[in-house]
């Protein structure tokens, strides 16, 4: 409809954006047709690089994942002791 039309006497900046979406256009379309979104997940490890920065001074990598496990209530890996 809207993107099959002629854009020939457009500037060429709009030109690049039609053709760019031109070929996203099925990723767009999915991205509001389908309920998935990554959303949760980045939101997840945004939470773990701002505790990275603010856990920097860890004597080890067991305790900063011990932080983690307690900061979002769950068990991200196999409680050892080795590293």
């Amino acid at each position: 409809a809207l993107l099959e039309q002629d854009y020939s006497r457009l500037p060429a900046y709009y030109q690049t954006t039609i053709t760019t979406f031109k070929k996203v256009q099925t990723g767009i379309k999915n991205a509001l047709d389908l309920p998935y979104s990554n959303g949760p997940l980045e939101c997840l490890n945004n939470h773990i690089k701002v505790l990275k920065r603010n856990a920097y001074g860890f004597r080890n990598f067991y305790n900063f994942k011990l932080r983690i496990t307690l900061c979002f209530g769950t068990v991200l890996f196999q409680p050892n002791r080795k590293t």
